[in-house]
């Protein structure tokens, strides 16, 4: 107990100077931790009076730009990106000096930077995506199998948080590229998530075991998360219980859109399970015969699919900011908990075959009582993170008066008129409310609370342990 203890001041020490590093250098442009370039931090340096420079110093570092050829101008295509919550997102328009077959267009992120988006991006810091994806396009992009854009450039600062990519621009709903979809606005297919399963299946088999080659310095789950689990603690403690009761802040209401139902045995044990959760998925992460890297994000939005003349569906795969070696079983858990709860349960047992198949296939054996028992310790993630904020979000419609009309999968999500914050709320309590509602239901079809009890025991807590076995039995 006391030194986890400690590791949680430590993690909470550390999330205070995130925000104390976001407060006082956001904005600034420092060198970059992977090229050492001062590189642009947001779309408008690089659509600016500036750009060609910038953007010309950008293509020249990576080999990209030939002798001789130079940029003559760069600005910003016109239209809004929808859905960038995460960044700073524009599609650029390039005119050269010189003959070259370089793009006429790229896409770039950076992070956020108004005053306004700072809870948005303290949570992508604690988290560390602009490490994880930069780190990912510096180093793995080449090694998995998975189609991802092509990248003219990437780096970020760990002094700023600062970040930048530079990739190659996927036309949506052109030649054989599919529109993009949305992880709530659209309902997903089996087709979709079976290529899902068997790609990123053979991307975990073969990038296995933190000890992988070409995995020496890549992220592990438990060390990027560690700043996000004292927020979501922090979160929690104020709401989760209020959650589990299907309540908003002890009042019942709109009981329709509070679809989840908690495991009995599990109610009245907020308190322990905020508190083990750290630990929990620390442990999994330390499990040598069940980590690998992966996307840890595998939904629609992340994908752009292609139909081939054949009618033979593929994919690609983009933001790869929660790409990191960790438990395969938490993994798929967390991409399986976006899907509408119902797809979920019809599904589950037939998505999980098929992944422990293309390990198999792959020469990866992990039985299947091993992966259950990873998967559904791996949901006290969201159970935590997404039961504290389900009261936030479900406040703030209620302020609007927009909490008593909610309905699961909402018409309103996919409502184009209504203003981009209201939008965005109501989305947000869609996905929180598939998200919760699913870990529920794997945590009621999979035994959390035996689970749970058998963690507590390897892990020293006898005492707890027991109360929580006698709860069981």
């Amino acid at each position: 107990m006391p030194r986890r203890l400690g590791q949680q001041a430590r993690d909470a020490g550390a999330l205070a100077g995130t925000l104390l590093r976001l407060l006082c250098c956001r904005g600034r442009r420092r060198p970059g931790a992977l090229t050492g370039l001062r590189f642009p931090v947001a779309a408008r340096d690089l659509a600016g009076p500036e750009g060609a420079r910038l953007l010309e110093q950008l293509l020249r570092h990576g080999g990209h730009l030939p002798p001789g050829v130079s940029v003559r101008s760069v600005c910003a295509r016109g239209g809004a990106i929808r859905d960038g919550v995460k960044g700073d997102k524009a599609v650029l328009l390039v005119e050269y000096e010189g003959e070259t077959d370089l793009p006429r267009q790229f896409f770039a992120k950076f992070n956020l930077q108004s005053v306004w988006s700072l809870p948005m991006r303290l949570l992508g810091e604690a988290s560390e995506v602009c490490r994880c994806e930069a780190l990912f396009y510096h180093r793995l992009a080449g090694e998995v199998a998975v189609g991802a854009p092509k990248c003219y450039f990437v780096d970020y600062s760990d002094v700023t948080g600062e970040f930048v990519l530079l990739l190659e621009v996927i036309e949506f709903g052109t030649q054989c590229v599919l529109p993009l979809k949305h992880r709530i606005r659209d309902a997903a297919t089996l087709e979709e998530q079976y290529l899902f399963v068997r790609e990123g299946g053979k991307m975990n088999a073969s990038l296995w075991g933190d000890g992988h080659p070409c995995l020496q310095g890549a992220p592990r789950f438990d060390q990027t998360h560690r700043q996000l689990w004292v927020m979501a603690q922090l979160i929690a403690r104020r709401g989760l219980h209020f959650t589990v009761k299907r309540t908003v802040g002890g009042r019942k209401v709109n009981q329709r859109f509070m679809t989840w139902s908690p495991p009995p045995e599990l109610v009245g044990k907020e308190a322990d399970i905020i508190g083990d959760m750290p630990a929990i998925l620390r442990s999994l992460c330390e499990d040598k015969d069940m980590v690998a890297f992966g996307h840890n994000d595998l939904t629609t939005d992340n994908a752009y699919f292609m139909r081939g003349t054949d009618g033979q569906l593929s994919f690609g795969v983009f933001d790869w900011q929660q790409s990191c070696i960790n438990n395969v079983g938490q993994e798929w858990a967390w991409n399986w908990h976006f899907l509408e709860p119902e797809f979920l349960e019809a599904h589950e047992d037939t998505l999980i075959c098929w992944l422990l198949q293309t390990y198999k296939e792959s020469g990866i054996e992990i039985s299947r009582e091993a992966f259950l028992e990873s998967y559904v310790l791996g949901t006290v993630q969201m159970y935590v993170f997404g039961g504290g904020a389900m009261q936030m979000l479900l406040r703030a419609l209620d302020k609007r008066g927009l909490l008593e009309s909610l309905l699961p999968n909402d018409p309103r999500c996919r409502d184009e008129t209504l203003g981009k914050d209201v939008t965005e709320h109501i989305v947000g309590a869609e996905m929180t409310r598939r998200t919760f509602t699913n870990v529920c239901g794997i945590m009621r079809r999979h035994g959390f609370a035996r689970a749970w009890s058998r963690w507590r025991e390897r892990h020293g807590c006898h005492e707890a342990s027991s109360r929580a076995r006698a709860k069981v039995d």
